[in-house]
């Protein structure tokens, strides 16, 4: 399972109904149906097939099986993925309509499976010709038809307006608004801030927050939100690691082009640039300065190697002062 899927499935949890809502349906008393295998339901496949989020709910005043899934990007046969779930969902609850939910970012994914497959059936009747007196022996041709139809509905979260996520007073579904093509990042964040929960939790939430503004091509204006505004230690957790990497990955990569050892020192300095500016914000021009003035490899390795461990400025001048 993908960043993507395990950040989608966390920001769901316990936020089912208002996500149902954000979508267009508006479901009570849901109860969820995902424990399939202690529900004896017979997988059609020989590979058992995962069904992302499965619900019985109540929909327009009927009950219904929900199951939503998660789709962010194209697979041909994905149609056909979807009509055994169907198949394996009615089996087990033969007597509930099956509403099946496709969710997605920008995605082009169809929502439907159609086959008709027309057979010829000789039914060995004799024919008269009607331009000769005799009678001809002729096979009378009879169609037989198969005809399969499987739709289901996808919604494209990109396409959801960005303040309908946020009309919510619930911080997973505002979450999701990273995702609106009418995003406003600074406003999600500080959204996210404001809701003043355990310092954890909000850094998990923005941690999954980043890692979907990857998928709406947003992860620098996250970056550089919580860059300018400091509200939360983020070095003490993974949230920029990934910026970190990238930074170092970038000097790799350029250390190819113009030579390995001013490729990679270039790389290490902008990989601790980030990570000296998501610490310590607005104080981190002037250790930046400095960092800038280490020109050798090792230093800047050891320099790297240190810095998670820093507790306050004075730790990474001292770092930079030990290494210049």
């Amino acid at each position: 399972m993908g960043q993507y899927d395990i950040s989608f499935k966390d920001l769901i949890a316990g936020a089912e109904k208002d996500l149902l809502k954000v979508i267009g349906f508006d479901a009570t008393d849901l109860q969820s149906m995902n424990d399939l295998q202690s529900m004896n339901v017979e997988f059609s496949s020989v590979k058992e097939r995962r069904v992302d989020i499965v619900y019985k709910c109540i929909v327009d005043l009927q009950e219904v099986i929900a199951q939503i899934e998660i789709q962010l990007y194209y697979e041909r046969y994905f149609p056909i993925r979807m009509l055994g779930y169907w198949t394996d969902l009615k089996q087990r609850f033969p007597e509930y309509p099956i509403i099946q939910i496709v969710l997605t970012c920008g995605r082009n994914i169809k929502n439907s499976f159609e086959e008709e497959v027309k057979i010829k059936k000789s039914t060995g009747k004799e024919t008269k010709s009607s331009d000769q007196s005799e009678t001809e022996k002729s096979a009378e041709e009879e169609i037989w038809s198969v005809y399969v139809k499987s739709k289901y509905i996808v919604i494209d979260l990109c396409e959801i307006p960005f303040e309908r996520f946020l009309s919510f007073d619930n911080p997973n579904i505002n979450a999701f608004g990273i995702l609106s093509k009418d995003c406003d990042v600074g406003k999600l964040l500080q959204r996210i801030i404001d809701y003043k929960l355990a310092e954890e939790q909000t850094v998990s939430l923005i941690t999954k927050i980043y890692i979907l503004s990857k998928l709406a091509k947003r992860d620098k204006e996250v970056e550089k939100f919580m860059q300018e505004t400091q509200k939360i230690n983020l070095m003490e957790y993974d949230l920029f690691r990934e910026a970190i990497e990238r930074g170092l990955k970038e000097g790799r990569e350029k250390g190819l082009k113009e030579g390995r050892e001013k490729g990679l020192k270039e790389g290490l300095i902008k990989g601790l640039e980030v990570a000296i500016r998501s610490r310590f914000g607005s104080r981190s021009q002037r250790l930046i300065s400095k960092l800038r003035q280490v020109d050798d490899l090792k230093k800047l390795h050891q320099i790297a190697k240190k810095f998670s461990r820093v507790k306050s400025i004075k730790d990474i001048e001292k770092i930079l002062l030990q290494n210049s």
